[in-house]
């Protein structure tokens, strides 16, 4: 999983960088195999005037589906990207199993659709012996 973190009208430090990598790890681990990127673009909207105006955008591409974005925006960026990150990880878990959930159906329904095997009748065959009939399988 390759984590791309951007920033708009913001200086991105090193430590920024290395929360930012550090908190996606732990929030996305579980689904590491079916996310090909993950892209975080860090903007502050108004600049150095102030209030609720860090804004952290997650952009998550998996395997076979649509790219999957998250917006947060709060005051503090730090907190902005945690929050970010939490709505991710629930996100792309429930989207990964929507997806699991629907191929176990369609797996279902041409199991479903598959001509049955029709026992045919002469399977069972009545043998004679000394103690009178039995059904020989």
């Amino acid at each position: 999983m390759r984590i791309k973190v951007q920033a708009r009208r913001l200086a991105l430090t090193k430590s920024l960088k290395a929360y930012v990598k550090r908190r996606l790890n732990f929030a996305l681990n579980s689904r590491y195999d079916n996310i090909q990127r993950v892209t975080v673009t860090l903007t502050d909207v108004n600049g150095p005037k102030g209030g609720e105006d860090k804004h952290c955008q997650v952009l998550v591409k998996l395997n076979g589906q649509k790219e999957v974005v998250i917006s947060e925006q709060q005051a503090d960026l730090y907190s902005a990207i945690d929050s970010a990150a939490g709505r991710t990880s629930r996100t792309v878990t429930r989207r990964i199993e929507r997806l699991q959930h629907k191929a176990t159906r369609l797996k279902a329904a041409f199991h479903k659709m598959r001509p049955q095997k029709k026992m045919s009748r002469d399977i069972y065959e009545e043998y004679e012996n000394e103690y009178g009939y039995y059904q020989h399988v």
